[in-house]
């Protein structure tokens, strides 16, 4: 944090953290996740104050939704994307009562192109949304998970499942013609677990040859934690990319969250 703000003057480094207080407002505190999940984590590091990476959670027809997402670029123009993206699922989920997670992104996508439809601007950076939902349905054990060019990792005892989405994102809408987000459902275990996250972590060059962490390493490292309570996972998380990163640079936002089925 000193090195940040020794780049930035004062007024610029307050109105960030004002930023930042006004995000961390609007994100789900701990108490919603503790009211919906019997055990969860929430590995959140901005790379510069405020980020673009998010986080939703929340409980409508007896249905429990997970949102994670990570909207492109970084700072304020990536964390403005963030606060739309959570009151547009916060619309299609809990205002206009949407429950399968392909019609949900199918809404989101459309509310989000349109938001930005009319910009002329020629200079203007097309933004999008890399992000994975999951509807649980705890009558049922059932699972249905979407995608926008992003996947979930869930554990069951000692066997892990990476399911992978769609690959393309939310908005972008010159990347991909008549997105439809296909569902994917399975069944699940009381006490399984689920991994979200964004590309953040795996992407942090570190370790001795200052490569990336890589997916894989990351998926493998959740797997041998995974028998832990969540908040030592998220504590033996963080000194691992700590521990990674070294003297390097963050280079993106990151964002994990893992709950207990």
């Amino acid at each position: 944090m000193n090195t940040q703000k020794t780049q930035l003057t004062e007024l610029q480094y307050q109105e960030l953290v004002n930023a930042q207080i006004i995000q961390q407002g609007l994100l789900p505190k701990p108490r919603h996740f503790n009211r919906i999940f019997d055990d969860s984590f929430i590995l959140y590091k901005p790379q510069n104050i405020i980020s673009g990476d998010f986080y939703w959670v929340g409980k409508q027809n007896n249905l429990k939704y997970l949102v994670v997402g990570d909207c492109t670029g970084h700072g304020i123009s990536a964390a403005l994307l963030s606060v739309l993206a959570i009151n547009l699922f916060q619309y299609a989920i809990m205002n206009k009562g949407i429950k399968k997670t392909d019609k949900i992104l199918r809404e989101v996508d459309r509310k989000f192109i349109e938001s930005f439809k009319n910009n002329e601007d020629k200079t203007f950076d097309n933004p999008w949304i890399d992000l994975s939902i999951v509807c649980i349905n705890e009558e049922k054990k059932s699972l249905q998970f979407s995608s926008a060019n992003r996947k979930i990792m869930h554990v069951n005892k000692s066997n892990m499942s990476i399911n992978r989405g769609n690959r393309y994102p939310i908005g972008g809408w010159q990347l991909e013609h008549n997105r439809q987000f296909e569902p994917q459902e399975y069944s699940y275990e009381k006490g399984d677990i689920l991994y979200l996250g964004s590309d953040g972590f795996q992407d942090q060059i570190g370790g001795e040859k200052n490569k990336k962490y890589k997916s894989r390493r990351l998926h493998q490292f959740l797997l041998e934690q995974h028998k832990l309570a969540l908040s030592t996972q998220k504590q033996r998380l963080e000194r691992e990319f700590e521990t990674w990163k070294n003297n390097n640079e963050q280079l993106d936002d990151v964002c994990i969250v893992g709950v207990k089925l």
